[in-house]
């Protein structure tokens, strides 16, 4: 086994989003899947003690988090560097992350996606009050982040960083979503930005399967 080891649950836009960054520098690294329900129970729960994915392994340091992990890959992995050195560009990365982490995953991912894309495959039922409550926070979420991108590259300027590491898997789900589909209709600016995501090899080689 590599010395390089990622937890996960294949799907997890949190376990993708530490996959994109160990991606983008190019380690070296095992994916070994833990499924969906067993992640408060052993052997997981003894990597991550809140029973959450990811959780990782490197040279035998165990981390868990994904801003934790996608910045210890950052800084150990050679490759370039996935965070700005410019205090402006370093905040708005910082910004966006607290956005994805803050509203986007509990108001779209939780809210929407979830309940259209996931809950049957394991065994739930949509919440359809949840979609119904979450859609007025999800068009701010899509509102706030395209006024933030304001035409650029990438989300915090020119170069790829963690920002769009992160909000990259969340977009994927929604854009599958009729919800989302008509939100980010007028949010051209996103839309353009997901295009350029889309032809990164880290992004193609971890797409979620969806048979």
């Amino acid at each position: 086994m590599s010395e390089t080891i990622l937890y996960g649950t294949q799907g997890s836009p949190y376990v993708r989003s530490a996959q994109l960054a160990l991606e983008e520098k190019g380690a070296v690294y095992d994916f070994s899947a833990v499924p969906f329900g067993t992640w408060g129970q052993m052997p997981h729960v003894a990597r991550h003690p809140f029973g959450r994915v990811p959780a990782f392994e490197h040279q035998g340091f165990a981390l868990y988090e994904t801003q934790a992990i996608m910045r210890y890959a950052d800084a150990v992995f050679p490759g370039p560097s996935l965070q700005p050195t410019d205090p402006r560009q370093a905040g708005r990365m910082n910004q966006i992350i607290g956005i994805v982490d803050c509203y986007v995953f509990p108001n779209i991912s939780v809210g929407i996606s979830f309940q259209r894309l996931i809950a049957k495959r394991v065994g739930m039922t949509a919440d359809e009050a949840k979609v119904e409550a979450s859609l007025p926070k999800a068009r701010v979420c899509l509102e706030a982040l395209d006024q933030i991108l304001d035409g650029n590259r990438y989300l915090a300027g020119d170069a790829l960083s963690l920002a769009d590491l992160m909000l990259a898997p969340h977009y994927f789900w929604f854009a599958l979503t009729a919800e989302g589909r008509d939100l980010l209709g007028p949010h051209e600016g996103l839309r353009r930005w997901w295009q350029a995501m889309e032809t990164r090899e880290s992004i193609k080689k971890t797409e979620p399967k969806l048979g």
